[in-house]
Formats: C-alpha cells, structure tokens, sequence
C-alpha cells in the first residue's frame, strides 16, 4: 500500500478492513446498529445495507447479534470488515466453529472477493481450506521463510495426492505439535497462504 505504518496510521486505517475471531458487542445490540457504528468510523464508507443484501443477512439488520446463527455471524464479520470499502482486509479464523456448508458458503465469497481484486490476509487452521483457497504458501519459521511454492509443488515434492498429508510429510520436523497459524493474502489476483510456526 506504500504506506509507512507509524508516519500514515490514519490512511492505514482508513484502508483496512479487520475481522476479529471472537467479537464482544452490547448484549442487545442490532445489527443495523453495530453497522452504523462501524461505518461512522471511516471517511468513505460503503453503504452496508447493499452488502448485508449481498452477503445473505439483508432480512437480519433488525435483529440482535446475538439472535445470528454462526454463518450468518461469520457472514456479518465480514460485512463489517468491509463496511470501510478496503484495499486490505484481514480475517482471523473465519471458518472456525462453522459445519461444513457454512464453510463452503465462506469460501465462496472469499473467492469472490478475490475476484474483485481485493487483497485478503485470512487464518485458518483448516488444510482442506488452504487447499481450495491459496494459490501460493509460504512457512515461516522464527521470522524466517523455510518454504515457497504452491500447494502442488507441496504435494509433487512429497508425493502425496492430498495437502495435509504432503505439509506432515514435508514440514514434520519444522515443529513439534501440529498447530499453526495460516494467513492468505491475495495480490495480482492471487491468493497466498502464509504459516507462523510456534517456536519451540
């Protein structure tokens, strides 16, 4: 973005969407409302009305956070993480706690997103979903690159058909519990998977 994060916070901020895993709101408060509140807080906010059409919770702005099923939840987050119309969003755990359709519904307006150009950073502890989403993964250890490549580079080197299967094969020895923390980020309409190792 060609920003200096301490000299130019405010246009980082201005530009930056973030959705947090676990969000504490009022106990009653509507979506509409936190909307609202979200939206006031940048320049040129998008009108979150079309988006919550757009993301399938448009009958919801009158009801409670707290009334929304999980996806409908996640489906929020993400509304709000692009209320201030970024050229960045960071989503953190998106999928987690979610059954499978909802997931899948995830996942298609991540790739959807995507589409439209926007650069996307994304946590997920889900191989199956870094397999459907990346097209490019990087592993970082102690603040260092120990990988480059693509997920069928990850599964020609090891010789393995699924991605799970050829990260274990691949990267046993680079930690000794298998936890992770995966981030996607998306740039010339591309997605790239970024694991943060535990150091031991």
């Amino acid at each position: 973005m060609g920003c200096n994060p301490k000299k130019d916070r405010h246009r980082l901020f201005q530009n930056v969407g973030v959705q947090f895993q676990e969000g504490s709101y009022q106990t009653e408060i509507k979506v509409s409302e936190l909307c609202e509140e979200t939206a006031c807080l940048y320049e040129a906010p998008v009108d979150w009305k079309k988006l919550c059409e757009q993301f399938g919770i448009g009958n919801k702005i009158g009801n409670a956070v707290k009334s929304l099923s999980g996806g409908e939840r996640q489906r929020l987050f993400i509304v709000l993480a692009l209320i201030p119309n970024p050229e960045l969003v960071f989503l953190d755990e998106l999928t987690t706690g979610l059954d499978a359709k909802a997931r899948r519904d995830v996942w298609k307006i991540l790739s959807e997103l995507k589409s439209k150009g926007l650069t996307i950073f994304l946590t997920s502890h889900f191989m199956d979903e870094v397999e459907a989403l990346c097209d490019k993964i990087c592993i970082f250890r102690n603040g260092k690159a120990v990988f480059f490549g693509t997920v069928e580079q990850a599964k020609k080197a090891s010789k393995c058909e699924n991605f799970e299967d050829a990260y274990t094969h691949l990267f046993w020895y680079l930690c000794n519990v298998f936890q992770m923390g995966i981030s996607l980020w998306k740039h010339k309409h591309q997605i790239y998977c970024m694991y943060f190792l535990p150091t031991e």
